[in-house]
Parts: C-alpha cells; structure tokens; sequence
C-alpha cells in the first residue's frame, strides 16, 4: 500500500493534470465561441453594409415603376405582414383560397342579384323556382363541406382582410407614382424659364420663386412619404413611368356603375364574410349562407308585392359605397376637365407670364385631386387587380 506521502504526490498530480485539462478545455471554448461571435457578426455587418447601399444615402435612386411596385412587395412592412397573414390564413385550410376567391361570387347573390333589374324581375315572377336556382348557382359553395368548421371561416376572413391590405399599400405606390411625375413635370418646366427674361417684371419674380419654394416643399413631403413605404431612408428618388400603372380613367366617361363585380367586390365580401361567418357560428345551413340569401331575398319580393312597406335592402352600408363610389368618380372627372381646359390654354403661351404661372398652379392643384380621387376609385375598381 501507498504511505501518506505517496498519496499526497498523487492527489496534487491529478490536481495539476485536472486544472491543466479545466484550462485547456476553457481555452478552447472561449476560442470557439469567439470564432462563432466573429463569424456571425461578420455576417451582420455585410448585411448592414447592404442595408446601408440600398438605402443609398447619398445618392438618387433610379427605378421604373414596375421596379418600384417589385421592391415596394419586399421592403414595405404593411406590405408583407399582410402577405404573410394571407399566405398563412390559406395554408392552414387547403380550399381556403379557393373559398376566400369565391367568397366575392357570392355577393352576386346576396347584394348583386337583388340589385340587378334583370335577376330581380325574375325572382319576383318566379320565386319558388328561382331562388333555388340562384342558391345552387353560388360557384363552389355547394361543394363545401356542410360541417364548414368555425376556423376555416376565422381563415378566410384574414385572408380577405390582408388581401385588402396588400391593394391599400399598391395604391399608395401608384399615388406617389403620380404624385412624382407630377412634381417632375412641373421641377422641369421652372428649369426651362431659368433665368427669367431681364424685362420680367417684380411680381412674376416673386410668383416665380413662390411656386418654385412650394414645389420644392412638396418634393420633401413627398419624399418623406415614399421612405416610409419602402421603408427606407433614400437620399432621393427618381421614378421612371413605364406600361404599367393603374388606370388614369380620363378617356373614360361613363362607365357601368351598376356592374356590381366590378365595383368594390372585395369591400363587399369581406362584409359578407363577416356575416356568414356569424350566421354559421349561430346555426349550420346546408349551404353556408343559404338561410341569410333566402331572407333578404324574401324580405326583397314581400316588399315589391307589397306585403311590406320597408325597404329592407337600402341599408346605409350599401348606400355609402355607392355614394363615394359616385362621388369619387365625379370629382375625379371634373379635376381632369378643368385641368385639361388649362393644360390647352398653356399650350398656345410662348412666354412666360405671371397669368401662365397662375394657370400651372391650377393645373398641379387639380391633377393632384385626381390622383387623390382616383385612389379611391382604384380601390373599388375590381379591374385594376388580377
């Protein structure tokens, strides 16, 4: 056996050899994970380093509009919050995209039927037979499972929701599109007075310079607006018009206001989803929505026969889309006539005046009207999205 001293060398040994491993083994850890630290904030800077060229800080940024809406989809947070809500909201039911398309096709029934003269004469005439038909022409519904679960309708409603999100954060592009090729128009036709004639007078100067001060505060506003949508601190930014865009309208007098697919079909289904869903929360009607159909359709020919006096459809919702619809469409027609009245009259000035310069501040304040009523119209308009 080991005496004392023996044992006490051995015990000291394993000590040393212990703390030499501890120390080894701690070193190498530290080197590990300051070699991770390294690496991984390598990569952080080269993404800041990108962040900061794409921002672009000191220089103009060039794109075309169809560029503009491409990178808008990336950058815009809004954007692709609602992006991801929809493509989330679809994926967790695999025919709730299908259901969210056609969730549009049945507001033909229960708002667009009964507004449409034709659908509604023969409803009246022949309601037995025809609301069964119209019921079962509903696009798909009646594929649907009868047990459409609760969820599946909470789905549905997120993805008409973030869809109508996604167009809201599109117009406001197009908006600023416009918005900026106006303030570029007008930026060029100052830069081609400069410098005034020598005999131009002292009030033509000051107008001169005031428009040129409100302009240049305008390019600011509107500057601040489009880093904000593309998130983004640019040093400037230049726009170039290509084919694409949405519609301008001014060739375009008087179009069908009564087509209902066309007009604020989203707006309308996302209402709809609301209320089926609720009157499936409440009971489960062989077709989803049948039973609501069925009373306003009800309630709609009881009323022209007169056994009621009540009119149960104009409802102050439907009433309110119709009148901005209209009301946006006017205001926006009227803008683009006056100003085309002025934009010819400045067309046949050669020299500058005090009069011309009074006329292209009439003109910019009226084209800006329009962008701000078509956007509205925009909205609405089921044709500017696919």
């Amino acid at each position: 056996m080991w005496n004392n001293a023996v044992l006490s060398r051995v015990k000291t040994l394993l000590v040393t050899l212990a703390g030499m491993l501890f120390a080894s083994l701690t070193s190498c850890v530290n080197t590990q994970v300051e070699h991770q630290l390294d690496e991984h904030s390598a990569a952080e800077g080269l993404r800041h380093a990108d962040e900061v060229l794409a921002q672009s800080p000191f220089d103009t940024v060039k794109m075309s509009w169809s560029e503009a809406e491409a990178l808008m989809e990336v950058r815009n947070r809004e954007y692709k919050e609602a992006e991801e809500t929809y493509e989330k909201a679809v994926a967790q039911q695999p025919l709730i995209k299908e259901f969210a398309g056609q969730a549009k096709k049945t507001a033909t029934v229960s708002i667009g039927d009964v507004l449409k003269p034709s659908a509604l004469l023969k409803t009246v005439k022949e309601p037995t037979t025809q609301i069964p038909q119209q019921l079962a022409s509903i696009s798909k519904i009646k594929d649907f499972s009868h047990d459409l679960e609760q969820d599946a309708w909470n789905s549905t409603a997120q993805a008409v929701d973030a869809e109508m999100k996604m167009r809201e954060e599109k117009v406001k592009l197009y908006s600023l599109l416009r918005k900026g090729a106006l303030l570029d128009r007008e930026m060029e036709w100052l830069e081609s007075l400069e410098p005034l004639p020598e005999d131009a007078n002292a009030k033509m100067k000051s107008a001169f310079k005031a428009w040129r001060n409100r302009l240049e505060g305008e390019k600011n506003k509107w500057l601040t607006d489009v880093r904000n949508l593309f998130d983004a601190e640019y040093h400037d930014v230049h726009f170039v018009q290509d084919q694409t865009g949405l519609p301008t309208y001014r060739k375009t007098d008087r179009p069908d206001l009564t087509d209902w697919p066309r007009w604020a079909q989203l707006r309308r289904s996302k209402k709809l989803v609301s209320a089926l869903s609720k009157e499936h929360k409440e009971s489960k009607p062989t077709i989803p929505g049948t039973k609501m159909v069925k009373s306003k359709v009800s309630a709609l020919t009881s009323n022209l026969t007169g056994n009621q006096t009540e009119p149960t459809l104009a409802t102050k919702d439907i009433r309110s889309e119709v009148r901005k619809l209209i009301q946006s469409w006017r205001e926006m027609k009227n803008a683009q006539r006056k100003a085309e009245e002025l934009e010819k009259k400045e067309e046949v000035q050669n020299a500058p005046e005090l009069a011309s310069i009074n006329d292209r501040q009439a003109i910019y304040n009226l084209r800006n009207q329009e962008i701000q009523h078509a956007s509205v119209v925009w909205l609405m308009d089921e044709q500017c999205w696919p």
